[in-house]
């Protein structure tokens, strides 16, 4: 992006087709466009949109509006590209060599691209070599997380910081309002790029802020989902409070969905939280067995995750039940001996047991 005065255009599109899941698309564009509107130098951005975006739309958007900043804000799936819509409003998907392709074509143009959808960090290294800075996330990444880092993102452009600030202050704006996704976010950048940032002046300098998603990856909280069964919701309950000390020393942070706020696509935020989770806790008692959606969708899911090594699956036994042979039979279970916490003389006892297993795999996590 050129330090001169000149306007700058950020080119927002999305795309949330009928047959995906549901995004808060409008909130994202409305804060990125209060908080422009905002800024010390607005005078210096425009904020143009297309929405429900088809493949074709994105070339015309860019001849007609000539972007220099460009932000998608949809769905990813990883090597299979990212999701637009086609002619009836259903899934189309891009990959990012064809992306790559249209990019090298404006090259000269477009300064950052970033692509505010989940796993897009595939379309993100093929776009970045031919584009100075591209934005893409490394996992799933929930509504909330991306609305922050948006925010963050051009809030800081919009005063006048450099692009390598922004992608900072949005990470950082992530782990402020406490969501545990703030190393999602992955910044690629040419060798060269630093001659093309917006330099802040040179009497106010740029505050150094604490995130360095890889430099403090072994230092971060590790992400805990919790997999159960609403029957248990007591036992869940009473669990998660003997996890307070771990939480309190910053070594994990946990999830479960009943954190999931009124208005919120459930399936959505359980199955981000499951793929961003380093450590996955699956409660097991006779309704987690009998559950559809525990054991065929979480505990599958969970167990493909263990099986690839970008997850630790831990099963803890809460009430006696047929277990054997499933497929986490294989993995060292909690409590000891694999002993119900229902049925230890105290119960407290058999949670400390099961805290002191998952503290154990904690520390051997960061010590990665």
């Amino acid at each position: 992006m050129s330090s001169s005065n000149c306007q700058q255009v950020i080119l927002f599109l999305s795309a949330n087709p009928k047959d995906s899941g549901r995004l808060r698309l409008d909130q994202e564009l409305r804060d990125i466009a209060e908080g422009l509107q905002r800024a010390q130098k607005r005078e210096q951005f425009n904020l143009e949109q297309r929405l429900a975006v088809r493949p074709r739309d994105i070339q015309r958007a860019i001849l007609d509006v000539s972007p220099q900043i460009i932000h998608f804000s949809g769905h990813g799936k990883g090597e299979q590209g990212l999701i637009f819509e086609d002619e009836i409003g259903n899934t189309k998907l891009v990959n990012g060599d064809a992306l790559a392709g249209l990019f090298e074509l404006f090259a000269e143009q477009v300064n950052c691209v970033v692509l505010n959808g989940c796993y897009s960090e595939v379309q993100a290294k093929a776009i970045a070599q031919y584009i100075p800075y591209v934005i893409g996330m490394n996992q799933a990444i929930g509504d909330k997380a991306a609305i922050e880092f948006a925010v963050g993102f051009y809030d800081a452009l919009g005063a006048g910081r450099s692009i390598e600030f922004a992608y900072k202050l949005g990470c950082s704006a992530i782990r402020l309002a406490g969501i545990a996704e703030y190393l999602t976010p992955v910044l690629l950048k040419q060798p060269k790029a630093e001659e093309a940032t917006v330099q802040p002046k040179p009497d106010i300098p740029s505050p150094s802020v604490p995130v360095a998603p890889m430099a403090q990856l072994a230092n971060a909280p590790i992400e805990v989902f919790i997999s159960y069964s609403h029957q248990d919701d007591n036992l869940r309950e009473e669990f998660v409070t003997h996890l307070a000390n771990l939480k309190r020393q910053g070594k994990i942070t946990d999830w479960h969905d009943r954190a999931i706020e009124a208005g919120e696509e459930w399936e959505t935020q359980i199955k981000g939280q499951l793929e961003s989770a380093r450590i996955i806790l699956l409660l097991i008692s006779p309704p987690f067995m009998a559950s559809n959606y525990c054991y065929d969708i979480e505990m599958q899911r969970a167990m493909e995750r263990h099986d690839a090594g970008t997850a630790r699956v831990i099963p803890i036994i809460l009430r006696a039940c047929d277990w054997k042979d499933s497929p986490f039979s294989k993995l060292q279970l909690l409590p000891k001996d694999a002993k119900p916490v229902t049925q230890w003389g105290d119960r407290d006892d058999a949670f400390l047991n099961v805290v002191q297993g998952i503290r154990k795999a904690v520390e051997s996590l960061r010590n990665k």
